[in-house]
């Protein structure tokens, strides 16, 4: 299966979100935040995407996490919110 904007994998929940969305998430994150460790713990992947390879940012986090997340890019990077919702939205969607 190959993971769009986000998916969930056993109990993990994973965000997709796209390199430079990411590095300027990132880029406005306290480095000494809780929040800033997450995102730096994702993973570059690559995949196809409309006939060009694309680069994106899988980013394993729990519903908390995920939470913390989306209210820092609330407040200061709101290009991110939107992939992180999709990820909450595939984790607490009903089987």
């Amino acid at each position: 299966m190959r993971p769009n904007a986000s998916t969930t994998r056993g109990n993990g929940l994973y965000i997709m979100m796209p390199l430079p969305v990411y590095e300027g998430f990132v880029d406005k994150c306290d480095q000494a935040s809780c929040e800033y460790a997450i995102l730096k713990n994702g993973l570059i992947l690559r995949r196809r995407e409309n006939g060009h390879d694309e680069r994106v940012i899988e980013i394993r986090s729990d519903l908390k996490d995920a939470d913390e997340l989306l209210s820092l890019a609330i407040k200061i990077y709101s290009d991110a919110v939107t992939y992180i919702k999709k990820g909450i939205a595939a984790a607490v969607k009903p089987d």
